[in-house]
Formats: C-alpha cells, structure tokens, sequence
C-alpha cells in the first residue's frame, strides 16, 4: 500500500489517521471533511494533489449518506441555495482575481471565527429563517465559494442560526455539498487532475472513509438537537481558529 499510496510508512500513518478524523467528522456533522483533510495533510502532500482527492472523497462520502438523509432534506430551500449559489459564484471567482487570494481566506476565516465566537458565547435563539434569508445566504455561500472555497463552513454557519432540526439541517448540508461537490469533481475530472495516483489513494482510502463516517453517523443518531447546533459551532470555531493559525505560520516560515 505504501508503494501504491506513494507516502513512507510515518506519513501513511498520519495519512490514515487524518482521514478517519475528517470521515468521523463529516457523519457526525454533515461537513467538515475538506476543512480537517486538507489541514492536517498540508505538510504531507501538495495542494492540486489534496483537493482532487478530497472532492472524490467527499462525493463518495455523500452518496453512501444519501438513503439515511433523503426523507429529512428540505428540498425547497436547497434548491433556493443551490440557484442563488450558482448565479453568484462568478462574482465570487471575480473577487479571486481581483483581490489577493490570502487576503480573502483571512478575511472569511475571520468572519467565520468571530461569528462562531459569538454565537457560543451568546444564547441566541434559533431564527424561523423566510425564503429570501436562504436566497441572500445562497448567494453569500456561491460567492465565498468562487472566492476561497469555504463554503462549507458558510453553509454550517447559516444553518447554525435556523430553526430546522437537527436531522433537516444535517441532511440538507449533505446534499448540498454533494451537488457542489459532484459539479467540481466533474469539472477537475474534466482538467485532467484524476490520474491513476489519485484515483488510486481514493480507491484505498474508501474503507477508513466508510468506517468514519458510519461512526460518525451512528453518533448523530444518538445526539441530543441542543448538543449538535452546539458541537457545529465548536467545530466553526475550531476550524477557522486552525486555518487562520497555518496561514500565519506558512507566511511567518
């Protein structure tokens, strides 16, 4: 496996370790898995290696949730999501290009950290959110997409102020990711990025991927609504807090 990985056996390790971590993660919460995949595996390999096989990753982690969230997503407000987010990505990509793609992570992390600060130190009550409060933060998502690719955190973050169940919101974060996940898959697959090492680490990662997200779910399933609208919010908060710290430590090296 070592040869067919590519990686010597310390980081193969980490490798396996990080994986099932983010796969854990991901069936508990419904996202988190790029954000902890790419993290913790920074230093071990490449980027344009990363996230071809992070998005496959994800793709197959989606689909093996998908019968146990189909009844639970609120089919209406994911589609206001997914069309306002695909109309307003191109702004997003614009504001990639415009202005420095460090300076736009920083700012999103730091929006999202200190809004998560916020909402746990607070006790505010869940919002019943209208239409058009799904349609700006749609927009919000696509844009933060096209600009730094976070919208996952965005999503968790939107969700975390709502009223929906815990199932509902968990749910539909799933198959949003899904839809996102599968158009960029398609397009990376598209560019060429899906050669036989790639494909290769996705294909042997899948039985730890399996295994972390069918514990993760397992928890869900026993989660009190209260504790999991919380444990989103510590992980928004731990996973801005964590990528605002490696931005620092790669610029200060």
């Amino acid at each position: 496996m070592e040869d067919l990985l590519l990686l010597p056996v310390p980081d193969l390790i980490w490798y396996a370790a990080v994986l099932f971590a983010a796969s854990y993660i991901r069936g508990f919460s419904g996202f988190g898995f790029t954000a902890v995949f790419l993290t913790g595996l920074a230093f071990n390999l490449p980027v344009v290696e990363l996230v071809p096989l992070s998005i496959a990753l994800e793709v197959a982690a989606s689909s093996g949730q998908a019968r146990g969230i189909f009844r639970d997503v609120k089919w209406r407000e994911l589609g206001i999501l997914l069309g306002t987010g695909l109309v307003c990505t191109p702004i997003g990509i614009y504001f990639l290009g415009y202005f420095n793609d460090l300076t736009l992570r920083i700012v999103a992390l730091g929006l999202i950290f200190l809004s998560s600060l916020i909402l746990v130190s607070s006790h505010l009550r869940p919002l019943r959110l209208s239409f058009v409060s799904y349609a700006i933060a749609g927009s919000a998502i696509g844009i933060v997409n096209g600009a730094v690719a976070l919208s996952g955190l965005v999503l968790a973050l939107f969700f975390s102020l709502s009223d929906e169940r815990a199932a509902q919101m968990r749910a539909t974060m799933i198959a949003y990711l899904f839809a996102a996940d599968l158009w960029t898959l398609t397009l990376l697959a598209g560019s060429g990025y899906y050669d036989t090492i790639a494909l290769t680490r996705a294909a042997l990662s899948l039985p730890i991927l399996a295994l972390g997200v069918w514990l993760g779910s397992r928890h869900f399933a026993s989660a009190r609504p209260a504790s999991y609208r919380k444990a989103v919010l510590w992980l928004l908060l731990s996973f801005s807090a964590i990528g605002l710290a490696l931005i620092a430590l790669i610029e200060l090296a």
